[in-house]
């Protein structure tokens, strides 16, 4: 996980290096620093990193207000810096994985831990919405080729064996996918 890339955002230059400074120390890359909400989502939609570090207040957004765009679009996962009372309302909007909350002033190993199991919780979740992508893809090209069976069966008065077979040599004989043979079967006999 110390390959992956995170950006920092925080209220001042000043505290914004030295969490980049303790990241480096332990290996992480850190893309760059931000000081003002618009340049860290700019930054995030320019350098798409796995995590970004940012601190509740910034100059002219909260930490929620990056959250609201960067958590939402899916763009990377975020910890926020920030005191009990604005973790409770943070943690009330975003749920965990996506944003962990973490409370000033920090400790580096709770700090380093955090980053830790962020990044492998992305890495799981981005696992798991491509499966799911893969499925409902799936899912769907069996629905097709499925109404297109129907379609031939009902039509052309073939068996649902006759029906699949033939849009299996279709598939085959003009080296297209079934799905897009169904397809065409579909919106050719309905």
């Amino acid at each position: 996980m110390r390959n992956s890339v995170i950006l920092v955002a925080a209220r001042s230059a000043d505290i914004a290096n030295k969490i980049k400074s303790v990241l480096e120390q332990e290996f992480f890359i850190v893309s760059d620093v931000c000081i003002s909400g618009n340049e860290t989502i700019r930054k995030v939609r320019i350098y798409q990193p796995d995590l970004l570090v940012c601190d509740y207040e910034l100059g002219d957004m909260t930490g929620i207000n990056i959250g609201d765009i960067v958590i939402k679009s899916g763009l990377c996962s975020m910890i926020m810096l920030c005191n009990q009372v604005q973790k409770d309302y943070a943690e009330s909007l975003f749920s965990y994985p996506y944003l962990i909350c973490l409370g000033k002033p920090l400790n580096k190993s709770v700090l380093y831990n955090s980053i830790e199991i962020s990044l492998k919780s992305r890495k799981g979740i981005k696992l798991l919405e491509n499966e799911i992508n893969k499925l409902k893809e799936d899912i769907e090209t069996r629905k097709i080729i499925e109404k297109a069976k129907g379609l031939l069966m009902d039509k052309l008065h073939m068996t649902e064996e006759q029906a699949y077979n033939k849009l299996r040599k279709q598939s085959m004989d003009s080296q297209t996918p079934m799905k897009n043979v169904a397809s065409i079967i579909v919106a050719t006999m309905e």
